[in-house]
């Protein structure tokens, strides 16, 4: 059964339409790219298969037992005053030492880690989100613009990450390397409509 089955997909803002009759289905283990223009649909398209926008017409349906995970462009956390070890025990209920190896397996070591999260760059929220989304079982990430503004040890940390996760991947991106090392199928968004690709870019 695939992870995501989209039938007819249409969603207007105001007289605006931004994706008409969209249909497509996500078997698990895929890696999948959703390409296209700024402005075309792409993170909207993301938003309706999360479940934070509301189609105007057509039908989204997810496989049994999918666990998503979502890690956006611009990642924000309730309390950015708190350490990142303390973060962790608050937001996954951990212990601190479960908290220090976790976050040592995604290279906040030694002082880092007695950092506050508003003194993290960008890429450094992103990293720690995505060390407390794989902390739960997942089985489909969910990635918009994964690599925009990183630095590079926070771009080549991220790229390890999704190579070693062996779910289902759904992604967007503008950056060539990044699709061409993961995708296997690209969604191509354009006027609305949507282009299926087998391969990579």
């Amino acid at each position: 059964m695939a992870d995501i089955t989209v039938q007819n997909l249409t969603k207007y803002y105001g007289d605006r339409l931004i994706l008409k009759d969209i249909s497509f289905d996500i078997q698990p283990g895929e890696k999948v790219a959703i390409l296209g223009a700024n402005g075309a649909g792409k993170t909207t398209m993301l938003k309706i298969l999360l479940g934070e926008e509301v189609p105007d017409g057509g039908v989204i349906r997810k496989g049994v037992g999918l666990k998503p995970a979502y890690l956006p462009q611009q990642v924000y956390f309730a309390n950015p005053h708190r350490n990142l070890i303390d973060t962790l025990i608050y937001d996954k209920n951990v212990s601190m030492q479960v908290a220090r190896n976790r976050l040592g397996s995604f290279q906040f070591i030694g002082e880092t880690q007695m950092k506050t999260v508003d003194m993290l760059s960008g890429g450094e929220k992103s990293r720690l989100r995505l060390c407390e989304l794989m902390y739960d079982p997942l089985n489909l990430l969910i990635l918009d613009e994964p690599t925009n503004h990183l630095d590079l040890a926070s771009r080549e940390w991220i790229e390890e990450a999704v190579e070693a996760f062996d779910g289902t991947l759904l992604f967007v991106s503008h950056d060539r390397y990044f699709v061409e090392r993961f995708a296997t199928r690209v969604l191509y968004l354009e006027n609305g409509r949507l282009i299926d690709f087998i391969g990579s870019y």
